[in-house]
């Protein structure tokens, strides 16, 4: 039952719903930060350091409530259908 590998922990949608591009991307960034900690002093690379997981903060902010409306969407027009087929039993 679903409700139980989402209760288990077995079920991660935020890993089984990535584009087959983002490992590539997220390779492509490691190495420019890479490329950025070589060229940057260490206070600028701190700089981008804070920069970066301000990003990351918003961006994770962002999808948690996309994530939620979707959801909670989902679940509205479910019951909207579930309504509409118990009008038309009547």
């Amino acid at each position: 039952m679903i409700l139980d590998e989402l209760y288990y922990g077995n079920i991660e949608p935020t890993e089984q719903a990535v584009p087959k591009e983002y490992r590539k991307l997220s390779k492509r960034t490691g190495d420019l930060l890479a490329e950025l900690e070589k060229a940057l002093s260490k206070e600028q690379m701190e700089l981008v350091d804070k920069f970066y997981s301000h990003i990351i903060d918003v961006h994770c902010m962002e999808v948690k409530a996309k994530f939620q409306y979707g959801f909670s969407l989902g679940v509205t027009l479910m019951k909207e259908v579930q309504d509409m087929l118990s009008d038309d039993n009547d």
